[in-house]
C-alpha cells in the first residue's frame, strides 16, 4: 500500500432513533459511502463549531463562502436582467430611429437634457413623468 491506513476506532454510540433516522436519510446526499462517514463528519464540523471561541476563523469561512455563493447568483440574475433591459431598449430606439428623423444636434441637445434630468431625479422616470416633462 502507497498511503498509511488511518487508524479506526470502534465504539458503541446510543443516539435517539429519529438521530439516526435522520443520518440514514442525508448520509448519501452528502455523497458519503456510509452511515459512519457522514457521523464522522457530522462530529468534525459540530467540533469546529464548538470551538469557534478558540478558532475564530472556522466559522467565518463557512458564513463567507455562502455569502460569495448568495452573491453569485444575485450578479448572475443582475446581469441577465440587465442583458434583457438593454436588448428591449436596443429594440425602442431603432423603432424610434426607424420612424422619426431626428439631426445629430437634436439628439445631442436631448441627450444632454435627459443625463440631467436623470440626475437629478436619482434614476427614477417612469413614462407619466416623461410625458409632463414634454407637455410642459
Amino acid at each position: 500500500m502507497t498511503e498509511e491506513k488511518k487508524k479506526k476506532d470502534c465504539f458503541r454510540l446510543y443516539a435517539e432513533s429519529s438521530v439516526l433516522d435522520m443520518a440514514r436519510q442525508w448520509y448519501q446526499q452528502d455523497n458519503c459511502k456510509s452511515l459512519s462517514e457522514y457521523i464522522s463528519k457530522a462530529i468534525v464540523f459540530y467540533s469546529g463549531y464548538v470551538a469557534n471561541e478558540k478558532n475564530p476563523g472556522y466559522l467565518p469561512k463557512v458564513v463567507i463562502s455562502t455569502l460569495k455563493s448568495i452573491v453569485r447568483e444575485s450578479e448572475f440574475r443582475q446581469s441577465r436582467q440587465a442583458y434583457r433591459v438593454a436588448v428591449e431598449l436596443s429594440l425602442l430606439l431603432n423603432i424610434l430611429a426607424a420612424t422619426n428623423k431626428f439631426s445629430p444636434e437634436d439628439v445631442r441637445a436631448l441627450r444632454e437634457t435627459c443625463e440631467d434630468e436623470v440626475k437629478r431625479i436619482n434614476g427614477t422616470m417612469c413614462l407619466d413623468e416623461a410625458i409632463r416633462w414634454q407637455d410642459s
